[in-house]
């Protein structure tokens, strides 16, 4: 004969396997966003932006620059 069945002595591995996976995924990600998060506040966070809107790269920046001078230009 067999032994008797046991519910509660089953999935135990697999179990484990999830859990130890878990970890990893969970010490994974704050491992990145530790390296590359940036607060709002940071100084360079800033300063990319600042150097970023100056220099008007994209259309959308380049259509509001120039809509935003001609006004001016006239005006002289």
């Amino acid at each position: 004969m067999s032994a008797s069945y046991d519910p509660n002595k089953q999935g135990w591995g697999a179990a484990v396997v999830t859990c130890v996976f878990t970890g990893a995924l969970l010490f994974g990600a704050w491992t990145i966003h530790k390296n590359t998060y940036r607060h709002p506040r940071d100084p360079m966070a800033t300063q990319v932006y600042h150097e970023r809107d100056a220099g008007g790269h994209g259309a959308g920046a380049a259509a509001e620059h120039g809509a935003a001078e001609q006004p001016a230009a006239a005006k002289h």
